[in-house]
């Protein structure tokens, strides 16, 4: 009889055992899932602020194209920014890919599926992001020498040179800058496999608490 009991209660005791491992679970499902949106709530915004941005720089370059504020003098002269404008341009539909690319995931499937299916979209655009950043940065340095005929006109070329050159000088420190500081780093891209490697773990956990 106290051999029944005592096997009654250990299986009452196995079977709370089981539920909470089951509901430690679900907890940290549901507490990394609401990290994860939270997470994308972000990368949705940031992306609705680069397409203004990009909308912006739009308008700023069609207006120095079709306007000539700078009083080029040479047809030359507009190409680095015909040029950053196609860049603009790749980039607003790049970005447009990227979004839409991630609003076709699945956020109610499982937590993992979804983190690496995200991560996933932005390592396969990493290899564009690596050219267009290097091409992008060598139109900037056209730049400055859209403006050379109009300082040598006013400076002689010694002087327009020099000058032109301290603005190259500048656009490169400022871009060196940045890399050091992590600007073209994807800070949500990391934020969201460090959830998912915590994932990972508090939930190798909570099944070794429920065997034990």
């Amino acid at each position: 009889m106290e051999l029944e009991l005592l096997k009654q209660s250990w299986e009452r005791l196995d079977k709370k055992i089981q539920h909470t491992a089951i509901f430690n679970q679900t907890l940290i499902e549901h507490i990394i899932s609401s990290r994860v949106m939270t997470t994308v709530d972000k990368i949705k915004s940031m992306y609705n602020g680069f397409y203004f941005v990009l909308g912006f720089e739009s308008v700023a370059l069609l207006a120095i194209l079709a306007g000539n504020p700078f009083d080029f003098k040479y047809t030359l002269q507009y190409l680095p920014y015909l040029l950053l404008l196609i860049g603009v341009i790749i980039a607003f539909f790049n970005l447009l890919h990227l979004s839409r690319s991630i609003a076709k995931l699945s956020a109610k499937s499982a937590i993992d599926h979804y983190v690496k299916g995200i991560v996933s979209i932005y390592d396969r655009n990493k290899r564009f992001e690596k050219w267009f950043g290097l091409s992008f940065l060598a139109v900037g340095f056209l730049v400055p020498f859209s403006f050379l005929p109009n300082k040598m006109a006013r400076m002689g070329l010694v002087g327009a040179l020099i000058d032109t050159a301290i603005m190259i000088l500048i656009t490169w420190v400022l871009f060196i800058a940045a890399f050091k500081f992590g600007f073209f780093k994807n800070r949500h891209k990391e934020k969201l496999q460090k959830d998912l490697e915590e994932w990972k773990e508090l939930k190798a956990l909570a099944s070794e608490m429920g065997e034990s």
